[in-house]
């Protein structure tokens, strides 16, 4: 069995290198740099799981990309984590509507890499160890 895909969506280039390495262990990893980018990936070859960042271009874009994909029926079911750092740098407590951000976990940054695997793990399985 193939191992899953996650298409991880972040426009800081460390943070998407850190996320790789992590999920990359037990799953093929897939990296763009904005909302943009996301959607022409999907479009063309859907992952198993997307892990999006709020701000990249900007500010909302990854919540625009999430409503996106929910509103369209081909990407309605593929899992989406919004993994953002928007409390820490703006100092503020976002309270997350599901029915305004359509995803299947909110996390923020910085998330252990034993909670990011827990989390894609729950919503594509444990994945497959390299060989």
């Amino acid at each position: 069995m193939p191992r899953p895909t996650v298409l991880v969506a972040d426009d800081d280039p460390v943070f998407v290198q850190s996320v790789a390495a992590v999920l990359g262990t037990r799953y093929h990893v897939r990296t763009v740099a904005n909302g943009t980018e996301a959607l022409a990936v999907v479009d063309d070859d859907p992952p198993d799981l997307i892990v999006l960042d709020v701000m990249m271009d900007h500010m909302s874009e990854g919540f625009d990309v999430a409503r996106s994909l929910r509103n369209n029926d081909a990407t309605a079911l593929i899992p989406i984590i919004i993994l953002t750092g928007v409390d820490r740098v703006y100092n503020l407590r976002l309270e997350v509507d599901e029915s305004w951000v359509p995803a299947d976990h909110y996390l923020e940054k910085p998330i252990s890499p034993e909670d990011l695997m827990r989390k894609v793990g729950e919503l594509v399985g444990p994945g497959e160890a390299k060989p």
